[in-house]
């Protein structure tokens, strides 16, 4: 199956931002993901500027709702935001997309390290 012409747009901007591969995956990944969200409530843009912040916000709060794994969470908003700014949305546009996080402190490693553990506030 051929990539649709939103994540070929995702894809430049990947290339564009200049990601890593393990970035380049979190980012391809959630974006199939999103777009299989966004096909349940509307028709599918072919344009990355003409996505929905309010629905993109949507996606975040149903996906944190879900989530098993914080840091995974946090590297997929971040490849979201990445890629919509790079498409030429402002940094304002995109506060609705974001969760809050509290760190809690654990014991210190047997190396005397500091060592914290991410959690999503609700």
């Amino acid at each position: 199956m051929s990539d649709s012409i939103l994540i070929k747009h995702v894809k430049h901007c990947i290339d564009k931002i200049g990601c890593n591969e393990v970035m380049r995956v979190v980012t391809t990944t959630v974006w199939f993901a999103l777009e299989h969200f966004i096909a349940q409530y509307s028709a599918t843009p072919t344009r990355l500027e003409d996505l929905d912040v309010a629905l993109l916000a949507r996606f975040v709060e149903t996906r944190s709702q879900g989530c098993v794994d914080v840091e995974l969470l946090l590297l997929e908003i971040t490849s979201i935001r990445m890629v919509l700014l790079e498409s030429g949305f402002l940094h304002n546009q995109l506060t609705g997309l974001s969760v809050r996080v509290k760190r809690e402190r654990l014991a210190n490693d047997k190396n005397g390290k500091y060592r914290f553990a991410k959690t999503l506030c609700t």
